[in-house]
């Protein structure tokens, strides 16, 4: 039988742990990046919520950082491991409804949720009810240097990720949020830039201290519009 979580789309895909320690150095950089974000927006203290909380761990950092964190998902084990970190609700967010929360947050947080959902620009526009004025949005980037090096190579085509129903370009992620939802990014922040070399070498980079000065450091200066993430800071409400 299926797994139904492997259904185009899922949300409910989040490995309970981390597979190996790239995914493990690659989810680190994605919550660095998202809480360089929220500093720069948020004053400690400030109410967030991390929507699609999966593990918790961007909640433990958030909490740690002194900001009053609240998270949702839909999977039972991930609402059990992100409520360590603080109060979460079961909500299927295609399906928010005025009454989903019972308040509104500062800032709302997206990271890697958006491409799973059917109707993205309706979810957002129902999300934008429950802040005060800030969203911060991290979605895959399809110019992530790895698919490039793999086009210019004419590697053979093979699903990515399933799961993942839409992505956007840095030119189609404003497309969306500024013509077709009406917010404003005020701006963008990048995560590393995956060196295209096969896994098992950056396995060994990394263990060997190296990866982290080349992807996070080297690399994404150099190109940083080629990072893993299409990351903003948007303002939801008028000024």
């Amino acid at each position: 039988m299926n797994n139904p979580s492997d259904k185009p789309g899922s949300i409910q895909h989040l490995p309970y742990t981390h597979p190996d320690v790239i995914s493990i150095f690659e989810n680190a950089t994605v919550h660095a990046m998202i809480m360089s974000a929220v500093k720069d927006s948020v004053k400690p203290g400030g109410t967030v919520l991390d929507v699609g909380s999966g593990r918790g761990e961007l909640m433990s950092q958030l909490a740690m950082n002194g900001y009053d964190v609240s998270g949702c998902d839909l999977d039972d084990e991930c609402l059990r491991l992100s409520s360590r970190y603080g109060p979460v609700t079961r909500v299927d967010i295609e399906d928010i409804q005025s009454g989903s929360f019972d308040q509104k947050f500062d800032c709302i947080i997206m990271s890697h949720v958006l491409e799973h959902l059917e109707n993205p620009r309706e979810t957002l526009g129902r999300l934008a009810g429950f802040t005060n004025g800030l969203m911060i949005i991290s979605v895959p980037n399809p110019s992530y240097l790895q698919f490039i090096a793999r086009s210019l190579v004419r590697a053979k085509i093979d699903y990515v990720n399933v799961r993942h129903l839409c992505c956007w370009d840095w030119y189609h992620f404003k497309t969306l949020i500024e013509m077709a939802c009406g917010f404003k990014i005020l701006d963008y922040y990048y995560d590393s830039v995956a060196l295209p070399a096969p896994a098992p070498v950056r396995r060994w980079l990394y263990r060997r201290g190296w990866l982290e000065p080349i992807e996070n450091h080297f690399l994404k200066k150099l190109l940083p519009r080629f990072c893993r993430s299409v990351t903003a800071v948007i303002r939801v409400v008028p000024e």
